[in-house]
């Protein structure tokens, strides 16, 4: 599991999420990374769902696995820039 004491450390996740065509809105990975991280720190069950999910070093484990369906080509745009213009 990726445990970002601070914003600094999820940089690196906030980037891959920068490069996903999911990018509207934090998508379920995001969202249980955010949500749960910090409370799943003293629990092994948390701990290893968190983990199959996002790396230590930040790195989303389903962004890697499809990544040619998850990342944005060049010239297209996130739904967040599309969303703010």
């Amino acid at each position: 599991m990726a445990y970002f004491s601070n914003s600094s450390e999820g940089e690196c996740f906030d980037n891959q999420c920068g490069e996903c065509r999911y990018g509207e809105k934090p998508c379920p990975i995001a969202l249980v990374q955010q949500l749960f991280n910090y409370d799943a720190v003293n629990n092994k069950a948390a701990t290893d769902i968190l983990s199959s999910l996002v790396r230590n070093d930040g790195t989303c484990v389903m962004f890697d696995m499809f990544k040619k369906d998850f990342q944005l080509t060049e010239g297209e745009k996130s739904q967040m820039d599309l969303f703010n213009g």
